[in-house]
């Protein structure tokens, strides 16, 4: 009887392990894969749909990821739930399909590598965490900047073999860096209790800074998220309590500006992200609406989507936007501990 009990404790794992296995298969693109049966499309028929619902994440498991056998057998063993999204802020994702999610609830980067079917927590080198981590943007090699709104600092994720990562010295302080935006040349850091933006090369040396507190053109009042369109290198800020967005080039000179304060369709009481298509189109999420509303370059309001709740389409407190080349849009819906993806329906011009 003694020697039976530990084959029957071996035997129960493996029965375990089996179950394990068979509940956590799936394929690890399926979160990225559009549910045809769903058809979620804004503005829906009989008008011509331009925006697609993908799906949502809030932990590994929804891109099929999983922990090894061992973890998982331990995990269930403790009854434990595995990392999941607490409040996220911002996601970008690399051209290798790999998702970083700026998480301060996790104190984290989480980092979901899809096709190598890996998940990591990004913390920093000493092992400790960030403190606030609020903004991603990706550099050349892939290489992702993180801003940390209270240690004051940018941070460097140079590698996907990476688990850590490194401070980003720049030649003068920070004071709440938030938006960051990087093209070949430039980092750009949203310096939000200065209301300025300031431009560094990527080697952390200013090169030149623009903005100061006020509500005239090229001024700001806490602005909070950048986004640096890929094709003309024009730069779109989130000038939040000035209820607006402005449009810079990329030296700084002031371009446009449109939006106002209001409870209407098109108004933008606290505007957060903002982000462009392929097509020059405007992105801005909306916290107090809880909506993503599409712009024209002109700021003419194209598409309105979103309203407080948990559905597809639906936010609580979203806040940072990425678009990526495959025209796929990863919405970071803060309270709803989740990215919502959605795919940008192209007609070509």
């Amino acid at each position: 009887m003694a020697r039976l009990l530990p084959r029957l404790f071996r035997a129960t794992l493996f029965l375990v392990a089996g179950t394990l296995l068979a509940s956590c298969a799936g394929s690890p693109y399926s979160a990225l894969q559009e549910d045809e049966e769903q058809n979620i499309v804004w503005p829906q028929p009989p008008g011509k749909a331009r925006i697609r619902f993908v799906n949502e994440i809030s932990n590994a498991a929804d891109l099929g990821i999983q922990p090894g056998l061992w973890s998982r057998l331990a995990g269930w063993i403790a009854g434990g739930q595995g990392q999941r999204l607490i409040r996220p802020t911002a996601a970008v994702m690399t051209p290798e399909e790999v998702l970083y999610v700026a998480d301060p609830g996790s104190r984290a980067v989480h980092r979901f590598d899809i096709r190598r079917n890996k998940y990591e927590i990004i913390r920093l080198k000493d092992g400790s965490p960030f403190r606030s981590p609020v903004a991603l943007a990706i550099g050349p090699e892939n290489r992702i900047y993180v801003s940390d709104s209270a240690l004051n600092q940018i941070f460097l994720i140079t590698g996907d073999k990476k688990q850590y990562a490194i401070p980003f010295q720049t030649s003068i302080a920070l004071d709440q860096p938030t938006g960051l935006a990087v093209d070949n040349e430039r980092l750009y850091v949203v310096n939000t209790l200065r209301h300025e933006i300031l431009a560094f090369d990527l080697e952390g040396q200013l090169l030149f800074r623009f903005g100061r507190r006020g509500a005239g053109t090229g001024e700001f009042n806490f602005p909070t998220m950048i986004w640096s369109e890929p094709s003309s290198r024009r730069l779109w800020i989130t000038d939040s309590l000035n209820f607006r967005i402005q449009q810079f080039d990329q030296n700084g000179r002031f371009i446009s500006t449109f939006g106002r304060p209001g409870d209407a369709t098109g108004d933008l009481p606290r505007p957060k992200g903002v982000a462009t298509d392929r097509h020059g189109n405007l992105y801005v999420l909306d916290s107090l609406h809880n909506s993503m509303q599409i712009f024209n370059p002109a700021g003419e309001l194209l598409l309105y989507i979103g309203e407080q709740g948990q559905g597809p389409g639906q936010f609580w407190l979203p806040t940072g936007i990425f678009i990526d080349s495959k025209n796929r849009i990863f919405v970071a819906d803060s309270f709803n501990s989740r990215v919502q993806i959605f795919r940008y329906l192209v007609e070509e011009r």
